[in-house]
């Protein structure tokens, strides 16, 4: 809609679960209207890594006072700024200045996971996109059931380049023999916090996540912290969670 009619354009405040196609949108619409130029007429800020009013101040007013724009160019020039929840209220607030900008000049574009934690200040002047993971009943299989990999990532997109890995190794939780599971957690593509939540997804999914499960569970987490620990003993507990999981899984179809 932007690109086909550029006066509506507006500040934007893009929200949503991650990976569900915020950043990536955002840089689709100044590569489409800039291409080539994109670098010299977007500015582009991870806010979890430069949250202050500092970080503001350095970098994004020197870059609204150099415009490169020819005579002949009329699209506006860009700040993106990703994960801006996380920017503190100073450098927030700070940003009311530029929202008073023409977006046709300076368009501002913010993106954060829930826009909750966005000073009500700036809300209320931005124009507010929601992003919905790609729904369940899209991704549904022939028979009707939920896709259980869209289930498990809970629709992130960025996920989708690790499909093939992931299926693998739900297929093995629940199919494997008891003697392959050790290659499961020795497999160096995978670390260990991935498996637990996938374990755990897979078992509320199923309606089997209980108390023998949760504190299988939290037996793991404190030996994954205390780096002291032999990797052994971790191994030992991430085996007897993904047995437990498979016995309980195969005692449900069982019934």
């Amino acid at each position: 809609m932007f690109l086909k009619n550029p006066k509506t354009l507006q500040h934007l405040l893009l929200f949503g679960p991650p990976g569900s196609g915020k950043t990536t949108s955002a840089g689709w619409l100044v590569e489409q209207i800039w291409a080539n130029r994109k670098s010299l007429m977007c500015i582009s800020m991870n806010a979890a890594d430069e949250r202050s009013l500092e970080s503001i101040r350095q970098k994004v007013f020197p870059f609204l006072r150099v415009d490169w724009r020819t005579e002949t160019e009329t699209a506006p020039r860009f700040l993106i700024l990703d994960e801006c929840e996380t920017l503190t209220e100073a450098a927030q607030l700070s940003l009311q200045t530029i929202l008073n900008s023409d977006p046709k000049d300076i368009c501002v574009i913010l993106i954060c996971n829930s826009q909750s934690r966005i000073h009500p200040k700036l809300r209320q002047r931005l124009l507010k996109i929601r992003y919905d993971p790609p729904s369940h009943r899209n991704n549904a299989v022939t028979n009707g059931e939920m896709d259980m990999f869209t289930a498990i990532t809970r629709g992130d997109l960025r996920q989708h380049l690790r499909k093939s890995e992931m299926e693998l190794r739900i297929w093995n939780y629940i199919h494997c023999h008891p003697s392959e599971i050790p290659a499961i957690i020795q497999d160096s593509q995978v670390d260990i916090h991935t498996i637990i939540s996938e374990i755990m997804l897979l078992a509320d999914m199923f309606s089997i996540l209980d108390n023998v499960l949760i504190d299988r569970i939290n037996l793991i987490y404190p030996l994954i912290v205390d780096s002291t620990l032999l990797h052994t003993e971790t191994d030992k507990q991430v085996l007897n969670l993904i047995t437990a999981f498979k016995a309980k899984f195969d005692r449900l179809f069982d019934c």
